[in-house]
């Protein structure tokens, strides 16, 4: 297996991160936060490594992002599609479902009559896909500043 050029956060490193997510103060506190045995943070230290799996799979059973822990001030691509893996297909692109488009246009729709936007069809596909590019209640820059200028070109064309 290749080494990595990313060098992952060390034991000190990974444990004041995780504090401060976690809002706790000490080690022991992090680990049943993260539903660890107490422990584990005295055989991490002794044995001089972490097991990332279990720390991620805290984190994720905390429902809290993976990227600040390993790679924060990283500039990461996140894939505009949803990809799904199947067995039987391997890798296959989905489309949100009804259910989900439903819920982005409650959210969308008042905040689109708030700032007096035409409920035309392409204006609230348009709210509904930047709905869907978020993550968590945030969005990229980047991802964001395209949608502005998409937004603003949509609007010089129908001038």
């Amino acid at each position: 297996m290749a080494k990595s050029n990313f060098d992952l956060p060390d034991i000190d490193t990974c444990i004041e991160r995780l504090k401060l997510v976690s809002k706790q103060t000490t080690a022991s506190a992090v680990m049943r936060w993260l539903g660890l045995p107490e422990s584990t943070y005295s055989n991490w230290k002794r044995r001089g490594s972490i097991n990332y799996d279990r720390v991620i799979e805290g984190l994720l059973r905390q429902n809290v992002s993976l990227d600040w822990l390993f790679a924060p001030n990283v500039e990461l691509f996140y894939p505009n599609v949803s990809l799904t893996v199947t067995e039987k297909d391997g890798v296959a692109y989905s489309t949100p479902s009804v259910a989900d488009t439903l819920k982005a246009l409650e959210f969308v729709e008042p905040i689109m009559e708030q700032h007096q936007v035409p409920m035309t069809e392409q204006n609230r596909q348009f709210m509904a896909e930047t709905f869907f590019k978020r993550r968590g209640d945030a969005m990229l820059l980047e991802t964001a500043l395209h949608q502005v200028a998409l937004a603003l070109a949509t609007a010089q064309k129908e001038k």
